[in-house]
């Protein structure tokens, strides 16, 4: 396997994870009354701890304590993709509806490639049409499977700009990200911006006094979410930069939607009509445009 696809393996494998959060983050928010700050403090604390434990385990203590070389960009990561990502999603969807806020966030891929040319790497016209094509199929996917909102949006406009905020905060970690990973490694370089994400999610949620015991079932959900779509995918992502450009990797994580609406047919029976194979098919051409292997990648290797 080339490295091209390689690196494209990981990144589609981290969204397929991402894309089960929804329904077990519902279920602890919706269902448990989990302050959704606290939920996201103990996932990547939880994950944080996992994901150096790996790699300690794996690598031995001297590849986790390298980090140190990068103390800096190491906490200017986890502001952005693990703290700023994590917060103002939550404040997005208090203004504004979720579906909103989805399609706005899921826009970062844009984010990336247009950062993606400020740092110097090449992105074809090709590769922006394919953006914008699997952004239009993940627009239908969700629009075709939005469930009824309840109450109607307080403020679109601060909504919009704190969606807009996460979309910039994780274009921004995975596009300045790839500097220290091909330095330090994925596995390292995203365990630590996990943890210290974490952390600072944990400082917020304590500040909003929303910390609580966990049941046996919300200590249960929340591991599989600091493992799976936490630990192992955000490792997988920036795994994945060591292989392709940022601008080549954004473009996976359009798979994430549709995972999430076939878990949410399967798991909580909610509706998927036919705009979710039209919204599908959109995404997975969307997708090959966007990523696939261009002479400016041969020139490039």
């Amino acid at each position: 396997m080339s490295s091209h696809f390689k690196g494209l393996a990981y990144g589609l494998g981290a969204s397929a994870l991402w894309g089960t959060i929804y329904v077990v983050a519902r279920y602890l928010i919706e269902v448990r009354g989990l302050d959704p700050y606290y939920t996201a403090a103990v996932r990547f604390c939880f994950g944080g701890i996992f994901a150096l434990g790996y790699v300690l385990a794996t690598a031995g203590p001297k590849k986790v304590l390298a980090a140190g070389e990068f103390t800096w960009q190491i906490l200017a990561l986890s502001a952005a993709g693990t703290f700023g990502l994590g917060a103002l999603v939550f404040v997005s969807v208090q203004y504004t509806t979720s579906i909103n806020s989805s399609l706005i966030v899921n826009s970062n891929a844009i984010f990336i490639a247009v950062l993606a040319v400020m740092i110097g790497e090449r992105v074809p016209w090709l590769r922006f049409g394919g953006l914008l094509v699997g952004l239009a199929g993940c627009s239908i996917v969700m629009l075709g499977s939005a469930p009824a909102q309840p109450l109607p949006p307080s403020n679109n406009a601060l909504g919009g700009l704190a969606a807009l905020g996460a979309a910039l905060c994780w274009a921004a970690y995975t596009v300045f990200g790839k500097a220290v990973v091909r330095k330090l490694g994925g596995l390292v370089t995203s365990a630590w911006t996990i943890a210290c994400g974490g952390v600072m999610l944990a400082v917020l949620a304590v500040a909003r006094g929303a910390v609580r015991p966990l049941t046996g079932l919300e200590l249960l959900a929340i591991t599989y979410m600091a493992i799976a779509p936490t630990a192992i995918a955000m490792c997988l992502w920036y795994k994945a930069l060591e292989y392709v450009e940022s601008s080549v990797l954004g473009p996976s994580q359009y798979i994430a939607p549709l995972v999430s609406v076939v878990l949410g047919w399967v798991l909580l029976q909610e509706p998927m009509g036919p705009t979710f194979v039209i919204g599908g098919l959109l995404v997975l051409l969307g997708v090959y445009l966007a990523t696939k292997p261009l002479s400016e990648d041969a020139a490039a290797a």
